[in-house]
């Protein structure tokens, strides 16, 4: 009998950086998942999110670091997915996206679900002409439903882990499986079911928000912040009219930039709180008008232990920092200044690079990924 693979030591101080789809928010060869209650918009966030994968395009502040194809697996809704889907080619003018939607329900519990999904992976990929590098599961819990097994018994979890991760391997290339749950009656416990969900993702977000604005903050984050991921909104789209000329629509996610509302703002990281600490103390010493240089900041940040010069790589420690503090609306930078808070509920910072762009474009800058790539390439993505 053969042994497992093995990497050894010197093998391990060597690994590639991890390969971001969207970075900071989904990386291939990992799981997630996007939680909330009903009419958190969580779905249609997804969509948002999948259609700028498969465009390129960067999304809500984030750099999509690659092109790759998207399978949505709608267990539920998946005429309303569809339609939203279509609000993007009307709304945006995006073509000839790599998406597609499954339609059928499939049986996680069941070993031949591995099948299944590699295959139509393989199909959709065979009219992208680049390689799946996402799959939505939508929503988990039918899938597990699916087979009359029940979510809230770690034993049913774990056989639905270890057949997502057989998923992974069967596919051959890198991949991220988002999948998409509810939170319980108790909407602050986190996600309904059983635990050993939690155990096996490597990142979860919880979409909450009572108003029109709804948050969406990580609240696992294997090596990323624990904090607002984003705050959006949704606007209604027509795609169409129905046979008595009546209007029909889709609910998809704004570009406007919006403010995150007041409980996404009220948890700091020990760590955010000492950055924080920094900027009073920066203010006290060469604060201007309610403002302090950004470069004086960073140093108070070095002086006082915060950020560690010798790092592996401290610059961006302190971007992380920055832009976390950013997105809970405790800081707001411009014109190399830095102060606290914001002004009408706009986000500076992250303004810039979501506000919608020239549309239109087939085929964005960023290079496809063929289909059959060695994954020792694809990896370093």
């Amino acid at each position: 009998m053969p042994s497992l693979p093995l990497k050894f030591f010197d093998e391990c101080c060597n690994e590639p950086a991890k390969p971001w789809a969207i970075k900071g928010v989904i990386a291939l060869d990992e799981d997630s998942s996007w939680f909330g209650p009903a009419g958190s918009l969580k779905s249609t966030l997804m969509v948002d999110l999948a259609v700028h994968l498969a465009a390129g395009r960067d999304w809500r502040g984030f750099k999509t670091k690659m092109r790759a194809g998207v399978l949505y697996l709608a267990f539920e809704r998946a005429a309303l997915t569809r339609r939203r889907i279509a609000a993007y080619r009307i709304r945006d003018h995006f073509q000839s996206l790599p998406v597609a939607v499954a339609g059928d329900i499939v049986d996680l519990i069941d070993i031949n679900c591995v099948e299944i999904i590699a295959e139509t992976v393989k199909a959709a990929e065979g009219r992208f002409g680049v390689a799946v590098g996402l799959i939505i599961v939508d929503t988990y819990a039918k899938g597990v439903a699916a087979g009359g097994a029940d979510e809230d018994k770690a034993q049913h979890v774990n056989l639905v882990a270890a057949n997502l991760k057989r998923v992974h391997e069967q596919i051959g290339h890198p991949i991220h499986i988002a999948m998409i749950g509810h939170t319980g009656k108790d909407e602050t416990k986190g996600e309904r079911g059983s635990s050993a969900k939690l155990g096996h993702v490597d990142v979860a977000v919880r979409i909450s928000g009572e108003g029109k604005v709804k948050t969406a903050t990580v609240t696992k984050g294997n090596d990323q912040p624990e904090d607002t991921l984003t705050a959006f909104e949704g606007e209604e789209i027509t795609v169409g009219t129905d046979a008595d000329g009546d209007a029909v629509t889709a609910f998809v996610v704004s570009p406007r930039v919006v403010q995150a509302g007041p409980s996404a703002t009220s948890r700091l990281s020990d760590r955010q709180v000492l950055a924080m600490d920094a900027l009073k103390r920066a203010f006290k010493e060469h604060g201007e008008s309610g403002a302090v240089a950004v470069d004086l900041w960073r140093d108070e940040m070095f002086r006082s232990g915060v950020l560690d010069r010798d790092g592996k790589n401290p610059r961006q420690d302190f971007k992380r920092l920055r832009d976390a503090l950013a997105r809970v609306q405790r800081i707001v930078e411009q014109d190399g200044m830095v102060r606290t808070g914001y002004s009408a509920g706009i986000n500076p910072v992250l303004a810039p690079s979501i506000v919608p762009t020239a549309r239109g474009i087939d085929s964005p800058p960023l290079p496809p990924c063929p289909v059959g790539e060695p994954r020792s390439r694809r990896s370093t993505l």
